[in-house]
């Protein structure tokens, strides 16, 4: 089976996703092979072949030259979709991702279709006839895919799904890695500054639906308790922070920045706990599927979550830790869950020890094969 992947990236080397499906696909079906077709920051046309093997073409949009990032994304789409075209008839299969593919999911003609969407389609969802549109496309493919369950039954309680049994939920849990991985020098300056320090893993507060002033002040407020914070962090709650916090910020905080994914978990091996939050501030957020909460888990840290549906189930399933009564915007709440979780951190540490499996990539085989079956059974 030959399958085309067409989708919008920021780079196909850090879209962790989409690189886990494939290569697992291609774990248990070595028959199936995949080409990536995908609109990419450069806006060139280039073929190469990814670090995990798989051939890609990158898509040229004139429409991309010309309007500004989040400007006429309909005409970025339909120009999208009639560049790859004619390539796709080559294929039995399409697997598009997200919304920016939706002139490929309405108007390619092939044998199967599939959409995966990692985050819900909320530019679809504002109005009735949106929403038509949505229902249609859906109706047109063999297969979805959800980021996890509270998306696909909300998308259920608006009326959009007509046909249940095609909607599958894959979640985004992390691969099982046992290679060792070579750090740089921020992360020999990191662990001469954590130094036996009781430290809270934090990733991705870039914005402040992620609470990044709320989680960072929890931390300041409550004595010896210091953080490692990589990714991007959001420049005004930076401001807010510094002056509430002085120089504090900067002696128990340690701002890693942006470091490759491979990198990630020997940072969060120097901490022994981690705190995740979402706000409410639009549906995504709320029925998020968070990376870095099963990352951290995986690793072996208790976590503090908000409210979020889908990490409060498994907080209550799994005992991985604590789900209080905010979605992060009560930053006294936050520091409760912490002193909390601190207080019977053993009780929480065994629990994550003992089902920490549970929610890895590669314990989801058994989904990506009723997926694969759903594409063959329509071949």
């Amino acid at each position: 089976m030959k399958i085309a992947l067409v989708l919008k990236t920021d780079g196909l080397e850090y879209d962790d996703r989409i690189r886990k499906e494939i290569l697992s696909i291609q774990r248990l079906y070595p028959s199936i092979k995949f080409k990536i077709f995908a609109m990419l920051p450069e806006n060139k046309e280039v073929e190469g072949v990814t670090d995990y093997g798989v051939p890609y073409k990158s898509i040229y949009i004139p429409a991309r030259d010309k309007y500004a990032s989040a400007e006429r994304t309909l005409t970025k789409g339909y120009q999208f979709w009639k560049a790859v075209r004619k390539d796709l008839k080559e294929y039995d299969a399409v697997w598009t991702a997200d919304c920016e593919t939706m002139f490929i999911t309405l108007l390619v003609r092939t044998k199967c279709l599939i959409w995966d969407l990692h985050e819900l389609p909320t530019s679809l969802l504002s109005h009735r006839i949106k929403r038509g549109i949505l229902k249609y496309a859906f109706s047109r493919c063999k297969v979805v895919i959800h980021a996890n369950n509270q998306r696909r039954e909300y998308l259920k309680s608006l009326g959009v799904v007509p046909n249940p049994d095609r909607h599958f939920v894959l979640s985004n849990y992390p691969e099982i890695h046992n290679e060792e991985i070579k750090m740089g020098e921020k992360y020999q300056e990191f662990k001469k500054w954590a130094n036996n320090k009781k430290c809270v893993y934090l990733q991705g507060l870039n914005d402040d639906g992620r609470a990044a002033y709320e989680t960072i002040a929890a931390i300041l407020n409550i004595e010896n308790l210091n953080a490692v914070v990589v990714g991007p962090f959001h420049k005004d709650s930076m401001g807010r922070l510094q002056e509430e916090f002085g120089d504090a910020v900067n002696e128990r905080v340690f701002f890693v920045g942006r470091i490759p994914q491979m990198q990630i978990t020997n940072y969060m091996k120097e901490c022994f706990i981690s705190a995740v939050f979402y706000k409410n501030t639009r549906a995504n957020n709320y029925y998020c599927d968070a990376n870095r909460f099963y990352l951290a888990v995986s690793q072996g840290l208790p976590v503090v979550v908000g409210e979020n549906p889908s990490m409060r189930e498994l907080i209550n399933k799994y005992q991985f830790g604590l789900s209080i009564d905010t979605d992060g915007t009560d930053y006294l709440k936050i520091m409760e869950g912490l002193k909390e979780l601190i207080k019977d951190y053993d009780f929480y540490k065994a629990n994550v020890e003992k089902s920490k499996d549970k929610i890895t990539w590669e314990s989801q085989d058994d989904t990506i094969k009723d997926i694969i079956y759903g594409i063959k059974e329509i071949l």
